[in-house]
């Protein structure tokens, strides 16, 4: 059977050395020059500075290190940050609004 298939887009290829990446994180795209392996919670603590993700067990158990990739709940401290490239990453920095008002997952219960 001869089907003709059509690639979108090639895979990117990516060596042990740093390569260039864009995450976009909180609506910003980040251009970032990283190694393949830097998690994605790494990315965001020590490349972006962004620190509220926090590195508890290193094992997802915890969820201390919980961020939304595109809209859905994910545990960042054991997948690689290059699998966010293309995708929209939300951390707890990201949830309040322009106005200082917090998300509804961040007020406390009275």
């Amino acid at each position: 059977m001869n089907v003709d298939t059509e690639v979108a887009a090639r895979p990117t290829v990516r060596g042990p050395s740093a390569g260039a990446v864009t995450l976009t994180v909180n609506h910003e795209p980040w251009p970032l020059r990283i190694e393949p392996r830097v998690s994605r919670l790494d990315a965001l603590r020590e490349h972006l500075g962004l620190t509220g993700s926090k590195k508890g067990c290193d094992q997802r158990t915890c969820g201390a290190c919980t961020v939304w990739v595109d809209g859905r709940r994910v545990l960042a401290c054991l997948t690689m940050a290059v699998a966010c490239e293309g995708r929209e990453v939300t951390t707890i920095e990201g949830l309040a609004a322009a106005d200082g008002e917090l998300h509804p997952d961040h007020r406390g219960r009275r």
